[in-house]
C-alpha cells in the first residue's frame, strides 16, 4: 500500500538543507576529539542528513551516504548514553575509523543529557542499522537513571522504554507492561502521548503480539498520522523534519521484515534499503 507524504518541501532547497549537515560531517575525525558532547552532536547531523537524503532520487550513491551516516549515529548515540550510565568511570570508544576518544560521564545528568526522546531515538538506531552490540547496551540502561536527569519527561516516556527493554529481554511481563503504558499515554492525554506515543504502541504490539492488529495496516496510519502531528508541532515556516524518517516505526518496519514478514507500505519516509537491511 502506497503512503504517500502530506507535506511538500521545496526540491530546489534540498540541496541547501543537506549542505549543514555534509559540511559538519567533513570535520568529524577532528572535532570527536574535542568535547564529549560531540559523541551527541554529531548523531544529529547524521539523521538530519539522512532525513533530508529521503528527498533524493535514491541512488545507491545517496542510500550509501545515509546508511553510513546512521551507522556512525547509532554508534555515538550508544556510547554517549553509556557514559551516564557510569559517569565515573572513563571509557575509550574506537568507532569504526574515526580515533579513538576517552571520555567519562560527569555532570551529564546535571547538565540534563539522558533522557527518554535520546534513548528512543539511539534505540531504534540501533534496530534499523542491525547493530545488537548497541541494542543490547541500550536495553540494559537503567530508566532510574534516566529519572535522575535535569532535562524530566512526561511519565509515559520512560514507560515506552520500560516497555522496549522488557521486549528485549523477552521478559514475562512485557504484555502487562504495553498495556500499562497505554494507559498511561490515555492518562498523559497531551498531544505527544496521544499521536506519537500511542503509535509507538499500537505499531509494536500489532508487531509483537497477536492482538489483532494487522502490522502493514498499522504502520501506515500511523506514518500519516504522525506526519500529521509534527506537521502541527512544527508550525506554518518549519518542515517536520522528524517526520522524514521516523525512527521508531522505521525500527518496528525493519523488525517485521527481520521477523521474515513482508512489508507492503510503500513511503518515502520509510526507504526500503532500510528495511532491507542493504549496507548493514
Amino acid at each position: 500500500m502506497k503512503v504517500d507524504r502530506e507535506f511538500n518541501t521545496d526540491l530546489n532547497q534540498v540541496n541547501g538543507r543537506l549542505a549543514f549537515p555534509r559540511k559538519m560531517i567533513g570535520r568529524i575525525n577532528q572535532a570527536i576529539t574535542i568535547r564529549r558532547d560531540n559523541l551527541i552532536a554529531f548523531p544529529k547531523q547524521f539523521l538530519s542528513l539522512a532525513r533530508w537524503l529521503t528527498w533524493e532520487v535514491q541512488t545507491n550513491k545517496i542510500e550509501r551516504e545515509s546508511a553510513t551516516g546512521l551507522r556512525y549515529a547509532a554508534k555515538m548515540y550508544a556510547a554517549f548514553l553509556k557514559l551516564a550510565e557510569h559517569p565515573e568511570q572513563d571509557f575509550t570508544f574506537k568507532i569504526f575509523d574515526l580515533p579513538a576518544v576517552t571520555w567519562n560521564g560527569l555532570g551529564m545528568l546535571e547538565d540534563g543529557r539522558a533522557h527518554p526522546s535520546q534513548w528512543l531515538d539511539a534505540y531504534f538506531l540501533a534496530v534499523i542499522t542491525r547493530d545488537s552490540e548497541s541494542m543490547d547496551s541500550l536495553a540494559n540502561f537503567p530508566v532510574e537513571i534516566m529519572k535522575q536527569s535535569a532535562t524530566k519527561a512526561g511519565p509515559v516516556s520512560y514507560k515506552l522504554v520500560e516497555v522496549f527493554q522488557a521486549f528485549h529481554h523477552r521478559q514475562d511481563n512485557y504484555p502487562s507492561l504495553l498495556n500499562q503504558c497505554m494507559k498511561v499515554a490515555v492518562d498523559q492525554g497531551n498531544d505527544w502521548a496521544l499521536g506519537i506515543a500511542m503509535g509507538y504502541l499500537e505499531t509494536f504490539a500489532a508487531l509483537t503480539t497477536d492482538i489483532g492488529f494487522d502490522f502493514n495496516e498499522t504502520l501506515a496510519k500511523n506514518i500519516q498520522l504522525q506526519e500529521k502531528y509534527w506537521i502541527n508541532a512544527s508550525g506554518p515556516d518549519t518542515d517536520p523534519v522528524e517526520s522524514f524518517l521516523p525512527l521508531q516505526l522505521l525500527g518496528m518496519a525493519c523488525m517485521w521484515r527481520d521477523m521474515g514478514n513482508t512489508v507492503t507500505v510503500e513511503s518515502d519516509s520509510l526507504p526500503r534499503f532500510l528495511i532491507e537491511g542493504t549496507y548493514f
